[in-house]
């Protein structure tokens, strides 16, 4: 299906709906009143309970709604009444009321009162009149985290000030912040200069998607990094918005910027450039003492910049090909008793830990560190899936939930092909809404989950335009999980974000996607082929096609490949939203059902036992909402055409994307039956190339399709040991 945007972008203003609040994330408890309370521009405040850095800040964020902030001559002429109480469960809880007489916040810590100041700058609505309102509020979880990938792509300090204050705004109070990887070392270590003079640039960096062939690239040198005191200033300027700011530092996989400043650490100890393309690398850090001690002195340096209770030491994706053939690996295997690689992974993990720990501070990792054995005060960054988490938490290790399927803001998030290009994957506003970190985790462990982080990766966003695209709404879905846990109906809380948030974005200079404003296509049976309802993102919607009003589209069968094009316009009242592009491919087969023998993956199974014959042909780079995906090595389908049928051409399109752990099959069979008990095979081949196609008269009402994978990623490979995926698209007949 091909899609393309025509307008971009139309502010609608419409009426809130009761159900959510001008406050985002909506607090837990509102009661709109109507004792208002006319300031006409100044408010005042008690500023002696209010610590100065946080005054000045607040200073700043009212005037940017021309509301002047001022201290109070006397404590009792304050417009805003501070208290400070320890009653409240939750130390980041407040309440507060607005009344004829003002403004009054209760508040227990730090960190509630900024929380209570960012509601209230949320509530002004015109530098003149506050309407009333009691507001009691506390967060669902006490880890909310976002994540930014600065190795792949630099952004500067200005930049993150940016991005930080957004996530003040949305109540986040964590900032994970990746600072090296195989494409960069991002922060100034003194004892270790050649880190950021070698480590910190490459001579080239990979133009267009990782799977495309052949490769291009851009032979500019790129970098960058941050002095330490550039880290303590963007520390402070955080933690002054109730921020907390967690480094990663990699190890023992992607290093390959560290390697190439010093590449003794290494198992090979060869001289390699840092790296320009995406993936995963084999040459990691040698588990060698020597190394191990190199990166305690990083460490130490980490931890004199950086308060944070947790530091982050990566942990994922190690390929363990060098360590097996490595001399040094071995000894050290051989003296600590170890039997395999994964253990050795895991001793490595531990003997960081107890030098993290003897400052007094806690290691937090990806969910790889589970293998070999878990770290035995380590907390765990579960982002494979639940699974690991939910593992984790079972060993009673605290985590944080950041599965891919709900947390990786780098997929797409809308089908349009005029979509900034993107890793892959598909992961709309309404699935991050969705989700629920502490789903199948029984009732006594769910203590041990601290909350969710969304991940923004950024091999493929290189500016902070491109960051904030795709952060942006989908950031503001993320904090209502995190901290009410989406308690508002979806619908109701598209109204609001439309109607009340992202006008602030705008007016913040923030780069954001309305893509959440196209309309939802509900597939449904048609006799004829097949048929999409039109489902509407906000109750005010109306979709026309050639200026008449449509609920829903219906795409004939043909005997041969046929498109069909359609301009669906979103309007309200007379005002167009946006204008789409919807290009359905039609065939024999379209809106057959098929029947699934290997079930395709919850993630990638767009539109169920129809999704192989809803006209939607996947294009590449591949988007997750085009095609079938399924984690098994073997995969098997059967199609029902219903009555027996004549035709000529059968064609089915793999994809290859070895970066995503995505392989082209090995081979196929294809086999035919008019009852669907004795079938006739009528091709059977490895495949060469990614499309499977059979061309000879054929007659039959099924059609069975069998394709192989490789049972396992090989060695040297990203995700090698793992089994590949296998995506499929559309299942193509003709006469």
């Amino acid at each position: 299906m091909k899609i393309t945007l025509v307008i971009l972008l139309f502010f609608f203003t419409t009426q809130l709906s009761a159900q959510h609040s001008l406050v985002f994330p909506e607090p837990v408890n509102v009661e709109q009143t109507t004792d208002n309370f006319v300031f006409n521009g100044l408010l005042t405040v008690d500023n002696t309970r209010i610590p100065s850095d946080l005054f000045s800040y607040l200073r700043e964020l009212f005037g940017r709604q021309f509301i002047h902030l001022e201290p109070a001559s006397a404590k009792d002429d304050a417009t805003i009444r501070l208290k400070q109480v320890q009653t409240f469960a939750y130390t980041e809880g407040y309440q507060l009321s607005v009344t004829h007489t003002g403004i009054e916040i209760q508040y227990s810590s730090y960190a509630s009162l900024c929380n209570a100041f960012q509601t209230l700058n949320q509530l002004i609505q015109n530098p003149k009149e506050l309407a009333g309102i009691r507001i009691s509020d506390q967060p669902a979880f006490a880890y909310r985290g976002v994540h930014l990938d600065c190795s792949r792509h630099f952004f500067s300090i200005g930049e993150l000030r940016k991005f930080i204050d957004q996530l003040a705004k949305l109540k986040f109070n964590r900032f994970h912040w990746h600072l090296t990887d195989d494409q960069g070392w991002r922060i100034e270590i003194k004892k270790y200069p050649k880190l950021t003079s070698v480590g910190a640039w490459r001579d080239s960096t990979l133009i267009g998607h990782f799977s495309k062939q052949p490769a291009e690239w851009d032979h500019t040198k790129y970098g960058g990094f941050y002095t330490q005191e550039e880290a303590r200033q963007l520390v402070e300027y955080a933690r002054i918005r109730g921020i907390e700011i967690i480094p990663e530092i990699e190890m023992p996989g992607h290093a390959r910027a560290a390697l190439a400043a010093y590449p003794e650490l290494s198992c090979t100890e060869k001289q390699l450039p840092v790296a320009g393309t995406w993936g995963v690398f084999d040459d990691v850090f040698c588990s060698q003492e020597k190394t191990r001690t190199f990166l305690k002195d990083v460490l130490d340096e980490i931890i004199e910049l950086f308060p944070s209770q947790v530091i982050h030491i990566g942990g994922d994706e190690c390929p363990k090909i060098n360590w097996e053939k490595c001399p040094k690996c071995k000894a050290v295997m051989t003296q600590n008793h170890l039997n395999t690689t994964h253990e050795l992974q895991s001793f490595f993990i531990q003997d960081i830990e107890k030098h993290v720990n003897a400052k007094g501070r806690t290691i937090i990792g990806w969910d790889e560190i589970l293998e070999g054995g878990l770290a035995p005060n380590a907390q765990v960054m579960s982002w494979q899936g639940m699974e690991g988490g939910i593992a984790a938490a079972k060993q009673k290790h605290r985590v944080v939930m950041t599965p891919t399927s709900y947390c990786y803001f780098d997929y797409y998030q809308s089908g349009h092909p005029s979509e900034p290009l993107a890793i892959g994957g598909y992961l709309p506003l309404e699935k991050v809404y969705r989700f629920d970190p502490i789903k199948g985790v029984e009732d006594e462990y769910k203590q041990y989950i601290l909350g969710g982080q969304a991940n923004l990766w950024t091999e493929y966003l290189p500016t902070i335009q491109s960051v904030e695209y795709n952060a942006f709404p989908r950031l503001v879905a993320m904090a209502e999980v995190l901290w009410n846990k989406s308690s508002v109906p979806y619908s109701d809380f598209v109204e609001a974000l439309s109607s009340t948030y992202l006008p602030q974005l705008r007016n913040d200079g923030v780069r954001f996607s309305t893509s959440f404003l196209d309309p939802t296509l509900q597939i449904r049976l048609s006799k004829s082929g097949a048929g999409y309802d039109l489902i509407k993102p906000v109750n005010d919607v109306v979709f026309s096609v050639n200026n008449e009003i449509v609920n829903g589209i219906d795409i004939e069968r043909t005997d041969q490949v046929g498109e069909h094009r359609y301009l669906i316009h979103s309007n309200i009242g007379d005002q167009e939203l946006r204008v789409c592009d919807y290009t359905f491919t039609s065939h024999l087969a379209l809106g057959k059902t098929v029947r699934f023998d290997t079930q395709p993956h919850e993630k990638y199974n767009h539109n169920g036992n129809l999704g192989l014959t809803d006209g939607v042909v996947g294009k590449k780079p591949w988007k997750g909402n085009e095609w079938l995906g399924f984690n098994e090595d073997t995969v098997r389908f059967t199609l029902d055409l219903e009555e027996l049928t004549s035709f000529r051409t059968i064609r089915i399109e793999t994809l290859n994307d070895p970066g995503s752990w995505i392989y082209r099959p090995e081979k196929y069979v294809i086999q035919v039956s008019s009852d669907g008990k004795k079938f006739k095979t009528v091709a059977k081949s490895k495949l060469t190339g990614d499309v499977i196609r059979v061309t000879k008269k054929m007659k039959a009402r099924y059609v069975k399709v069998t394709i192989y994978n490789n049972e396992f990623i090989p060695q040297g490979q990203t995700g090698a040991g793992f089994t590949p995926w296998t995506f499929i698209n559309e299942l193509i007949l003709t006469k």
